[in-house]
């Protein structure tokens, strides 16, 4: 292999394994002035969950309708 095809290679490596770390974790928001049917459901389960204090292990989980999750 070509030395600056190594260092090429090497470049492109580099710069894919910087991007990775910029990328910013994936969230979500709930807005109240959602008119898509099932927000109010979205709601009411971001509520719920914040009320668990949005546990982190895997467990089952009590619903305020009865379920587990």
């Amino acid at each position: 292999m070509h030395p600056l095809s190594r260092l090429a290679v090497l470049l492109v490596a580099i710069t894919s394994l910087i991007g990775l770390a910029g990328v910013a974790p994936a969230g979500a928001t709930v807005y109240n002035s959602c008119t898509i049917s099932r927000c109010a459901d979205a709601r009411s389960a971001r509520s719920i969950w914040a009320s668990k204090g949005y546990p982190t292990t895997r467990t089952w989980y009590s619903w305020p309708d009865g379920h587990f999750l």
